[in-house]
């Protein structure tokens, strides 16, 4: 094999070296598109966790682990009710960054973390409504006896 390349005539060479660069623009273009898909799959998540965080008013401490390549000195890490990852460093500065901005091995990482968390959190949050919703509907019958009682809430009006 290595003898038919040192015996290759310059057109040969200039084709392989032609058919080597088609490849690698080829690919390089599939990589581009992909990570452009990715990029909007990533920022159509980034939307959602914003607007399920929004909703269960709540935020979620993260794992440092997750950021240490980029922050080495980093402290603790929060997700925020707006959908934001607050990151404390060990130097007393914060730095705070969207889903949209990390990288995809990141959000994976970030999802098997926060879903599980979130489901606790929406269980929650779904009982304590349901319990408050009971609690109004008999605070509000209660109450309906006064438009019950229209000629008694006049008299007492009139005193």
């Amino acid at each position: 094999m290595a003898e038919a390349v040192l015996h290759q005539t310059p057109e040969e060479k200039n084709s392989a070296l032609f058919a080597g660069i088609d490849s690698l623009v080829d690919q390089t273009l599939q990589i581009y598109e992909l990570s452009s898909k990715e990029s909007a799959i990533i920022q159509s998540i980034d939307a959602s966790i914003s607007l399920l965080m929004g909703a269960l008013k709540t935020s979620l401490p993260l794992r440092p682990e997750t950021f240490h390549i980029e922050f080495p000195a980093i402290k603790s890490a929060v997700l925020n009710s707006n959908g934001e990852i607050i990151i404390m460093l060990a130097t007393g500065n914060i730095v705070t960054k969207k889903f949209a901005e990390l990288e995809g091995s990141q959000v994976m990482d970030l999802i098997r973390e926060i879903v599980p968390k979130l489901s606790q959190g929406a269980d929650a949050k779904k009982e304590s409504a349901t319990e408050e919703i009971t609690v109004l509907k008999k605070v509000s019958k209660q109450f309906q006896r006064v438009r019950a009682q229209p000629g008694q809430l006049a008299r007492v009006e009139t005193e």
